[in-house]
């Protein structure tokens, strides 16, 4: 049976869904959740390979231009230029030329700095978080799908059920009225029908405005305003087993964060190491006393290489504090992952207990639901015989709507059950190392 859903009359294209797995396919391209994402997993990377960048030597490039247009006379003892001159005299002479052009490059490469080292490994962790968070956000995105999925497919299996209930009653309704018009029944007996009748008709009416604010939902968790075509059957059974191995993104998101901690508690700890530089810089000079003339202007050159290094020795015990915060942090992040692997693990167990009982509920209740068919049936044709009356008939036909609303909600526990373990069987740690 195809199950369409139309809700925009002006809608220029379609989307079709023939299993579950087609609409968690969707989603993957074209949910907002999972797509933004992915973006945080770019801006991630960025900050990543800037972090690395910072382990590369720096180049620079320096040019410049001074106009001195007071040059700044020094005092020399006269001594120097007179032997006979008094002790301590001097004079006042002016060194230097009013414009001057420079040029140089500047480089220098931290050879062993810790701190660098291990800001760079806490960007690569915080990706790997990212991608870990990614995987989380589709983890939940895909439960949320699922659950409007089966649940369209499930409000469709009610409207099957209430059509048909609709044309029942509604049969009962008409013959109640003409036995009535003939004496043989009582006008309350002809209200009993008529107010079930109104009683199929609403739960249908229900079921249809249900069925249009689900697939609004869905809608908007797929980001599309396509038409949504469903071709599926509810009851079709999925081959699964009940088996769950694969790590919860919950606690990979978690021991992502341990991993960022650790990181962490070494950077802080590396504030205490020395750093050591290679330092090489190269500078020309033009000094002249013409502007931009270049013919009489003196030529001066300096190159300097070194190694610079420097020791942190006392800053008020910030880096002490640091660590201590740091290390706080991480024991907080072990302890709730303990309890997150703990309440996971019964999570699974009881997803499993809850998925084996709304199997059997559902097998029994199905078993049901089709004898109160039959006997259904037969008392139809008792009614029609004369040998129930009607208050009989609708008595025996309420059996059949409970059995009917057992069946149903069973039928949805067990899809419930069923989407749960197949999302949390999935390899969510595959994608993160892709």
């Amino acid at each position: 049976m195809v199950l369409s859903v139309a809700l925009c009359s002006k809608a220029l294209s379609q989307v079709q869904f023939k299993s579950l797995q087609d609409v968690l396919v969707f989603a993957d391209k074209h949910s907002y959740a999972i797509k933004s994402s992915i973006l945080q997993q770019k801006v991630d990377i960025s900050r990543s390979k800037q972090a690395q960048s910072y382990l590369y030597p720096s180049l620079n490039g320096v040019a410049g231009y001074n106009d001195n247009i007071t040059l700044q006379p020094t005092l020399v003892p006269a001594k120097l230029f007179n032997p006979n001159a008094p002790e301590g005299t001097f004079e006042e002479l002016v060194f230097g030329r009013q414009y001057v052009y420079n040029v140089g490059i500047q480089a220098q490469w931290d050879i062993l700095n810790f701190q660098k080292k291990f800001t760079a490994q806490t960007a690569n962790l915080q990706l790997e978080s990212s991608k870990a968070s990614t995987e989380y956000a589709r983890y939940n995105l895909y439960n949320q799908l699922a659950s409007t999925y089966y649940s369209i497919l499930i409000t469709y299996k009610s409207l099957d059920l209430y059509s048909e209930n609709v044309i029942v009653t509604e049969s009962l309704l008409e013959s109640a009225k003409d036995k009535f018009k003939k004496g043989i029944i009582s006008e309350a007996e002809v209200n009993l029908a008529a107010i079930q009748h109104l009683q199929n008709q609403k739960n249908k009416e229900t079921a249809l405005n249900n069925l249009q604010q689900l697939t609004i939902q869905l809608q908007s968790q797929l980001n599309t305003e396509e038409q949504i075509v469903i071709q599926d059957d509810i009851e079709q059974p999925k081959a699964m087993g009940t088996q769950i191995t694969t790590a919860n993104p919950e606690i990979l998101v978690q021991e992502s964060q341990i991993k960022i901690n650790q990181s962490l508690v070494k950077q802080n700890k590396a504030l205490y190491f020395p750093s050591l530089s290679i330092i090489y810089q190269y500078g020309y000079l033009w000094a002249t006393d013409d502007f931009m003339n270049f013919d009489t202007a003196n030529e001066l050159s300096s190159q300097i290489f070194g190694l610079k290094m420097s020791i942190p020795i006392f800053n008020g015990f910030a880096t002490k504090e640091k660590v201590n915060e740091a290390k706080a942090q991480l024991e907080l992040q072990q302890l709730e992952l303990e309890n997150l692997k703990l309440t996971k693990k019964n999570e699974d167990e009881t997803l499993v207990l809850q998925y084996e009982e709304a199997y059997q509920n559902l097998q029994k209740n199905k078993t049901i639901f089709e004898l109160q068919k039959k006997n259904d049936i037969h008392s139809e044709n008792k009614y029609k015989s004369g040998i129930i009356s009607l208050d009989e008939r609708l008595t025996k036909y309420g059996d059949l709507l409970t059995a009917q609303y057992n069946y149903l909600k069973s039928l949805s526990d067990f899809s419930i059950s069923q989407y749960k373990i197949y999302i949390r069987q999935m390899d969510y740690q595959q994608n993160i190392f892709q």
